[in-house]
């Protein structure tokens, strides 16, 4: 026996809708966890930056894992407002700062002691960081600035 055509509809919005609100809700326990997570992070990065040797890479750490405390904190809001956009490239900026200072701190290191196969490593997906976030921000950035529609004359 087969249900009519019209049953089928509310029954599979009702499946969307829950499967939507889990999804939803799995987002937000995954933004809630990385806040705990960034939060505990930057508090050993705080300690870091006031023990003598460590308070370079303490102050990078600090910076990035700020992002990832600002990208939690995203997690959990509403993906479609303005507000949301513009802490997106607050992230992407403090990322991208991030991995600059961890490049240039690096390169200083290599330079100053000789570059080893670890230092090569860490300049490499330093400058990729940076490229992806710092670059890609800016170009969001420049985007986001631009008008929707063009007009023709």
């Amino acid at each position: 026996m087969s249900m009519p055509e019209d049953d089928h509809g509310p029954w599979w919005e009702a499946q969307a809708l829950a499967l939507a609100a889990e999804a939803e809700r799995r987002e937000r326990r995954r933004g809630t966890a990385l806040i705990i997570g960034s939060a505990v992070l930057m508090a050993v990065s705080l300690l870091c930056m006031f023990i003598g040797s460590l308070g370079l890479i303490g102050l990078v750490c600090l910076v990035f894992f700020g992002a990832c405390l600002l990208a939690g904190i995203l997690m959990r809001g509403d993906p479609n407002s303005r507000t949301t956009f513009v802490l997106s490239l607050w992230v992407a900026l403090l990322m991208g700062l991030g991995m600059g200072l961890l490049f240039i701190f690096t390169l200083v290191s290599a330079l100053t002691y000789g570059a080893s196969g670890n230092q090569i490593v860490v300049l490499v997906v330093a400058a990729i960081g940076f490229l992806f976030f710092g670059v890609g921000c800016v170009a969001a950035m420049v985007k986001a600035r631009r008008p929707r529609g063009r007009t023709q004359r």
